[in-house]
């Protein structure tokens, strides 16, 4: 929500929430890369708000749900979570996946590049 008024040029964001008001925040964003992991049951509807709200804007915008990841796919942790933690990594499937991890960093870095190099 930051991508906004702030005068970036470009941003990313993996696997947040997204505002209901995501419309009028996103209104002058700049150019905005996504990933979302699809097994992620309590952000399921996050992935369409941004990509309406930056459709409507005329905003370029690459924005991907991962079917197979959860929650924190990206994330390579290192030992065993705490048991909150691993509750929460229960319910939201969270943990590294690999193959939708590679394909997220490949996009993540090509938009930048695009957006970023003169």
């Amino acid at each position: 929500m930051m991508a906004a008024g702030h005068g970036f040029s470009v941003s990313g964001v993996n696997y947040g929430l997204v505002r209901k008001d995501a419309q009028d925040a996103l209104r002058g964003a700049c150019p905005i890369v996504a990933s979302f992991g699809g097994r992620n049951r309590f952000l399921r509807t996050a992935p369409r708000r941004p990509g309406r709200a930056l459709e409507a804007a005329g905003t370029d915008h690459d924005i991907k749900v991962y079917p197979d990841a959860g929650h924190g796919f990206l994330h390579q942790p290192g030992g065993e979570p705490g048991p909150v933690a691993g509750f929460l990594a229960r319910i939201t499937h969270a943990g590294y996946h690999e193959p939708s991890a590679q394909d997220a960093r490949r996009r993540i870095v090509a938009f930048f590049d695009a957006h970023l190099k003169t």
